[in-house]
């Protein structure tokens, strides 16, 4: 499922729209395996075939389902309803089946972004990403972020692309960024004087 075009402001653009990493999806698959061998082995195997025994076999029916609905269809659902966006004016975050939660970070408070991965997770391209604001709650978590690493770059180009375009080239921030890249890439620190008109 896509994005919702309708939740963008005018002039906004969708970077990236992700949901968790698929890890998250491995303990409730291992519920569902265990949950159909475990219901076949004690309905074929363990129970006996005498209809004396048939409310066994139905209670351990009772019971795989109930383990297939609480750990694996209830965390499945989450992951399809919880999503990450990035657009080129803030970061978006949505979550929940009946009760929706959403968070907005504006680009314009975003101060560093930074992110964090145990060893499998980097194994798998997977880390939880840290945004840093200028909110009371400084540090914003995202957990189980797909491709963590190629997020934070994309954010970071964001951040970039917003540094850049706020600085004028004819304010003292403009000027010395100039003379700053004039002296890494050997250019004269000043600037060539303008024309007269």
């Amino acid at each position: 499922m896509g994005f919702n075009q309708s939740e963008l402001a005018a002039g906004e653009y969708v970077i990236f729209h992700a949901r968790a990493h698929w890890k998250v999806l491995v303990a409730p698959v291992l519920v569902l395996v265990v949950a159909l061998v475990g219901w076949g082995v004690f309905w074929f195997m363990v129970i006996p075939e005498a209809a004396k025994w048939d409310w066994a076999r139905w209670t351990v029916g009772v019971i795989c389902l109930a383990a297939v609905l609480i750990w694996t269809l209830a965390p499945l659902v989450r992951w399809a309803c919880r999503t990450d966006t990035l657009t080129n004016l803030r970061l978006i975050s949505r979550e929940g089946v009946f009760k929706r939660t959403g968070r907005d970070i504006p680009m314009d408070r975003v101060h560093a972004v930074s992110y964090e991965q145990g060893l499998i997770e980097r194994v798998l391209g997977a880390g939880t990403l840290h945004v840093q604001t200028a909110a009371q709650q400084s540090d914003v978590a995202l957990d189980d972020v797909a491709h963590v690493k190629r997020r934070q770059l994309q954010i970071n180009e964001q951040l970039l692309n917003r540094d850049f375009e706020a600085v004028s080239p004819d304010s003292a921030d403009g000027r010395a960024a100039e003379e700053a890249i004039g002296r890494f890439d050997g250019r004269s620190g000043s600037r060539p004087a303008q024309p007269e008109d």
